[in-house]
């Protein structure tokens, strides 16, 4: 009957044996990959390697790069634009007007989000002397319209 240890010891063998077999194997695929490279002038860059690291995808500055906002100001003789967001390029900082350089936004956009902050501030409107959690406060007052006590 065989024991769990003498199972492990097994496995623990064959790993061994596995990883042996892998670097041969891999020695070997290296060298077909070299030669192909050299067979047909391939550079880094066509097999989309170029500044990539070895297994790994660059994740720092990459990925906030994707995460940009969208440009509100451009520049009319460069082109450059800027997201309002951070320090001013130098094309913009010096301008007492940046009014001049902002981008026109689509026109469905402007009114939707004028809409939006008139639907904010009436939220905020019904709100006004409601307590914590928006329900208006208790008071011992009582109203009268037209003619009858309302609490």
């Amino acid at each position: 009957m065989t024991t769990y240890q003498s199972v492990r010891a097994q496995i623990a063998k064959l790993e061994k044996q596995a990883e042996t077999l892998r670097r041969q194997e891999l020695k070997n695929v290296i060298a077909q990959v070299r030669e192909v490279i050299a067979q047909y002038g391939l550079s880094a860059a066509d097999l989309g390697l170029s500044g990539a690291r070895r297994g790994k995808a660059k994740a720092g500055k990459a990925a906030r790069r994707a995460s940009v906002g969208v440009a509100k100001y451009r520049d009319p003789k460069s082109g450059q634009t800027w997201t309002g967001h951070g320090r001013p390029p130098a094309w913009i900082a010096e301008a007492k007007d940046r009014e001049a350089f902002l981008i026109e936004a689509p026109a469905k956009k402007r009114p939707a989000a004028k809409k939006a902050a008139a639907k904010k501030a009436a939220a905020k409107k019904a709100t006004k002397g409601a307590g914590r959690k928006g329900r208006p406060r208790k008071s011992g007052a009582v109203e009268i319209e037209s003619g009858v006590a309302v609490q």
